[in-house]
């Protein structure tokens, strides 16, 4: 990703991350340069500099997905702690293709990141879910592209009550840097081609064409990510709209009430009980029940059932 494209390209990210994430790059385009070891220093820890290889825990490939998810891997993801989607997708085809893997869990906590590279992330796991059983869990946040990806697991699973899904939505901004640059007498002047080429320049103030191009890019991505969640969640794309898409982000069971969430479990029971992710009768229909709130969110639910509901699927992972 160039360092550019951090300030201005659409994001499926919770705004705050993508906030601090531009604060640092816009750092270093008003001239203060990015240095990895002053970095290193001001957050007193090493920044990665290579991917972690995934475990196998019981037959289970653990697939980590943490921090902020980029195409591959540069300094943004050295300094997040983040994931290239690249190298993830790499993980998971070996998983799917290695005999002595009878599964995938993805465990997942990240507030999202570049639309780039999301969706055919989420391909992948998409049809490899038909090959062997993919979970997604999360203990911490699924948010915006990381709920993507793990939407498209055969199921999702969160650890409790304040665990964070959701978030789904595009956002994209405009830096206008002519201010800056006038203050230190500079003045760039760009030579280009074609009517919207630098239609949204960060040397001049946004016009109302410009900004009508980026809105019309940021929801046109919208309704890619939004179709993606209906397909892998097997609902309308009404019921995404109305329920899950207003980048509203849902904490521990208000998340399952929308239809974003399967059920909560723990990390070490989701690598032990191997039924919990190849449902039966009973949790299929246990399931059924559950996927009933989110086709009715505006509507009061019955609370003491909701929580008899999953005590039922706690007993079945036992």
């Amino acid at each position: 990703m160039k360092m550019i494209d951090v300030l201005t390209s659409p994001w499926a990210i919770v705004p705050e991350k993508l906030y601090e994430i531009q604060e640092v790059y816009s750092t270093h385009l008003r001239g203060a340069m990015l240095d990895a070891s002053a970095i290193e220093a001001a957050m007193n820890k090493k920044l990665s500099s290579s991917s972690k290889n995934f475990q196998v825990v019981n037959g289970v490939a653990v697939i980590q997905i943490h921090g902020i998810i980029a195409k591959r891997m540069n300094l943004l993801t050295r300094i997040s702690g983040g994931v290239s989607s690249e190298l993830a997708a790499k993980d998971i085809k070996f998983a799917l293709s290695d005999s002595e893997i009878n599964q995938i869990l993805l465990d997942i906590d990240s507030p999202g990141g570049t639309v780039d590279g999301t969706q055919e992330l989420a391909d992948i796991i998409y049809h490899g879910r038909d090959k062997k059983p993919i979970v997604a869990f999360s203990d911490g946040l699924m948010g915006s592209a990381a709920y993507w990806i793990g939407s498209a697991a055969n199921k999702i699973y969160i650890s409790g009550d304040t665990v964070q899904t959701g978030s789904i939505g595009v956002v994209a901004s405009h830096v206008d840097y002519s201010q800056y640059e006038k203050k230190r007498g500079i003045k760039t002047t760009e030579i280009y081609a074609g009517k919207y080429k630098r239609m949204a320049s960060q040397y001049k103030p946004l016009s109302k064409e410009g900004k009508t191009m980026l809105q019309d890019r940021v929801d046109y991505l919208y309704t890619i990510f939004v179709d993606e969640i209906a397909k892998h969640r097997g609902v309308r794309t009404e019921i995404v709209l109305e329920n899950m898409a207003d980048g509203k982000v849902f904490i521990g069971k208000q998340g399952i009430a929308a239809g974003l969430v399967d059920g909560v479990s723990t990390f070490d029971r989701l690598i032990k009980n191997t039924s919990a992710i190849r449902s039966g009768t009973e949790g299929e229909n246990i399931q059924r029940e559950l996927n009933r709130f989110s086709q009715e969110s505006k509507k009061s639910y019955n609370d003491s059932e909701f929580i008899e509901l999953n005590k039922k699927l706690a007993e079945r992972k036992k």
